[in-house]
């Protein structure tokens, strides 16, 4: 039987403002209630205080580790422009409108500090704040904001990184959150997830991310929008990549950001099962070995 990767992702650990000890505690016990196995992008360092300075996260982190999770780099201090420049639908966002006006002001200067070597440096110092946090190896990486730029790929290809999860394959899901109207969803393909595949590591794009705050008005058709990708990442052939952020998937509605995963897990489930595949709950790490190009 083939498999079906099913790869909950989490951004902002340790962010504060957008995540919490408790929040990520929760988070873990829905993973353990769902039997799911998630990868967990962790901020080296907030507001000057490196994650080795956070006991708590660093209990929860060990934990997490321990019941199967991977733990990868989110950026250094989360800054917009760290790593490039966020997509539009991102600096289209309400609460973008200061990263809109200084990228407005200073594009020239962000783009000059973009450089492999800057680029290769920012890599190194946040992945030694976690590992020596954590006493385990970075492999994976995701930019905070979606940030990119070419020069990012060849720095995080230099510094020897596994996996990368920095693009994205649906940009209705931030169409949902910009109040945009009618919803029409990007057409997602394995021609496009091939097109990515230009590294010595594995890219592993997420879809969307469709739990930002959620609202039940919004309910249903960001639900449907979900589960059209997870439909068209099973067609397709590559692994499923949601993604989440610690308190906002719990700062909606009461318990909507649980229930639309549990409704979307059960869509995915359903449809496996339908189709002969066997759905796997895996992390990122897993999919770099486990999920073949040639499939």
């Amino acid at each position: 039987m083939t498999e079906m990767l099913y790869c909950f992702t989490v951004d902002d650990i340790a962010l504060d403002g957008y995540s919490t000890e408790a929040h990520l505690e929760a988070l873990l016990g829905f993973w353990s209630q769902e039997a799911l196995r998630a990868t967990l992008f962790v901020v080296p360092r907030c507001g000057g205080q490196g994650l080795g300075e956070r006991p708590g996260y660093l209990q929860i982190l060990n934990q997490a580790h321990r019941q199967g999770h991977d733990l990868a780099q989110h950026g250094l201090d989360h800054d917009r422009f760290e790593w490039g420049i966020p997509p539009k639908m991102i600096l289209d966002l309400p609460h973008e409108g200061p990263a809109r006006e200084y990228l407005a002001t200073q594009r020239p200067a962000i783009e000059a500090a973009l450089s492999v070597a800057n680029l290769r440096s920012r890599l190194r110092e946040g992945r030694a704040i976690l590992e020596a946090a954590l006493g385990l190896p970075m492999r994976g990486f995701r930019a905070p904001c979606l940030s990119i730029c070419d020069h990012l790929f060849e720095a995080l290809a230099a510094e020897g990184y596994a996996y990368d999860s920095s693009r994205h394959l649906q940009e209705a899901g931030w169409d949902i959150l910009n109040g945009k109207s009618p919803i029409v969803p990007r057409p997602i393909t394995r021609a496009i997830f091939d097109g990515f595949q230009r590294h010595t590591f594995r890219e592993l794009p997420l879809t969307a991310e469709y739990t930002w705050y959620l609202r039940r008005p919004q309910y249903e058709v960001t639900l449907r929008l979900a589960q059209q990708d997870f439909d068209a990442c099973l067609a397709a052939g590559i692994p499923f990549v949601p993604v989440c952020h610690v308190s906002p998937i719990q700062e909606g509605d009461p318990d909507l950001g649980f229930q639309f995963h549990r409704e979307l897990l059960a869509h995915a489930r359903s449809r496996c099962q339908r189709a002969g595949v066997a759905l796997v709950p895996a992390t990122l790490a897993e999919a770099t070995t486990r999920w073949s190009p040639t499939a």
